[in-house]
């Protein structure tokens, strides 16, 4: 059968203008339902495993869409969102689903994702989150202004950050980021004189050691004046962690290249690893939820004396927190990461580690990996947590070519981890172990430690 032909039978089941009915049978990557209706799979917003639903079916995109979805029984798994932003904002799209049945979910995609790659039974049920509310202690919002002169923040609620939804409160954050972006909102949006200076184009709140503290970020390059004048009238915020500025690329990446305004007046994020407390530089990636961070950070530090015997490659590694949970007394830990903000973050954990050599690689992963592989012993092992689009192919095929015999895998993507560790099975690699851990709770997104060995 042809695509036409095809085509012509699903319209011959569908036919247009029509409304059909199914029940959701899971849910996708991406957070919509799936619906599978004679013999067609359909993509729907707004609905939850085990709802039946009317729709009309759209068989002009890619995947097929039920369009105008109306529940026409509650699933057993709904439940009532808390959060009064629900309807527009798409930060928690799954809160109207209990925490339990996310957690199925979850467990589920993942093997769904990883079959082919490895055997379902490797595939552990997902660690919960110890917060499944009130978790992030970052959160970076939009700023939009008002027709009376002052400012809302809230989400945007498409891509490329079109459309906007203003908040008042985020459920998702912890209490003291809550309280201080409430506070924000409140003073921004009463603050007249917003109109006649250059707003940031987002605000990221985060959680220090003096209380919450916040980073405006200009796209571009704004002038020094123009940055100023928002801070001086930023003040008024009056946040115990200070307010920063600073630039961002076109992209929206605020990076070492960029410029920064009152560094030396505020505090910087406070991350935890292993019971103790770091600074991190704002401008540095850090996980946002932390406790369901230090289940990632512990289960390595258990497997230290297996893993960490010679040298540990924290490739992504920001400033090495994987790197150094999972290194032994006498190891050495050598993290590369292309953000130099990191470093500093990086001291503290080698002071914090005194029986660990720790070096830090300033750089590209894939420019740096072809003269790193060659120092690379079979008992030494590689541990990799990319950004979110997975690994450079040209990064998995030198790792194939090395000498390297374990890799340890942290992904935000499940289905870039199962194209990466497909990559790595053609040198010889094998999954070991997937551990779903649930970084994001209320969303659809999942986080996931793997291990390869050969």
């Amino acid at each position: 059968m042809n695509e036409d032909q095809g085509q012509e039978s699903l319209h011959h089941h569908f036919k247009s203008g029509s409304r059909h009915v199914g029940d959701v049978a899971c849910m996708s990557s991406d957070g919509r339902g799936i619906i599978k209706s004679r013999g067609q799979v359909l993509f729907a917003n707004g609905v939850v495993t085990g709802d039946r639903v009317a729709f009309a079916p759209n068989l002009s995109v890619k995947p097929c869409e039920a369009d105008n979805p109306k529940v026409l029984k509650l699933s057993v798994h709904r439940c009532e969102h808390p959060c009064r932003h629900a309807k527009e904002c798409p930060g928690s799209r799954w809160g109207i689903l209990s925490y339990q049945q996310q957690l199925k979910e979850k467990t589920e995609l993942v093997r769904r994702v990883m079959r082919g790659v490895t055997d379902e039974a490797r595939v552990q049920d997902i660690v919960p989150s110890p917060q499944p509310w009130g978790y992030r202690n970052r959160l970076t919002l939009q700023v939009r202004r008002e027709e009376h002169g002052g400012a809302e923040l809230g989400y945007a609620t498409k891509a490329r950050g079109e459309g906007f939804t203003p908040i008042r409160k985020c459920l998702l954050a912890t209490e003291p980021v809550t309280q201080a972006v409430a506070h924000a909102i409140w003073v921004l949006r009463d603050m007249r004189e917003l109109g006649k200076v250059l707003l940031p184009d987002r605000i990221s709140f985060f959680e220090t050691a003096a209380g919450t503290g916040a980073l405006a970020i200009f796209k571009g390059w704004p002038k020094e004046t123009d940055v100023q004048n928002f801070l001086e009238l930023a003040r008024k915020i009056e946040l115990p962690g200070g307010i920063w500025a600073a630039t961002a690329n076109q992209a929206g990446i605020v990076g070492e290249r960029g410029m920064f305004w009152r560094e030396e007046e505020c505090r910087a994020m406070q991350a935890d690893w292993l019971g103790h407390k770091l600074e991190v530089h704002p401008a540095a990636f850090t996980q946002a939820n932390q406790s369901a961070f230090a289940h990632v950070l512990e289960d390595l530090h258990s497997q230290a004396s297996e893993i960490g015997r010679e040298v540990i490659w924290d490739l992504y590694g920001g400033y090495g927190a994987l790197g150094f949970a999972a290194a032994a007394g006498g190891s050495r830990v050598h993290v590369v990461e292309q953000n130099g903000l990191a470093k500093s973050t990086f001291e503290q954990l080698r002071i914090l580690s005194p029986s660990v050599e720790g070096k830090f690689v300033h750089g590209e992963v894939a420019a740096l990996l072809p003269d790193l592989m060659n120092r690379m012993a079979a008992n030494d092992v590689v541990i990799l947590d990319p950004p979110r689009n997975g690994c450079h192919p040209k990064v998995l095929t030198m790792l194939g070519e090395s000498h390297v015999r374990r890799v340890v895998y942290l992904s935000c993507n499940p289905a870039r981890l199962a194209r990466d560790m497909k990559i790595l099975a053609r040198t010889g690699f094998q999954v070991n172990s997937v551990q779903p851990i649930d970084f994001f709770p209320q969303t659809p997104e999942i986080e996931v430690l793997a291990t390869a060995i050969r």
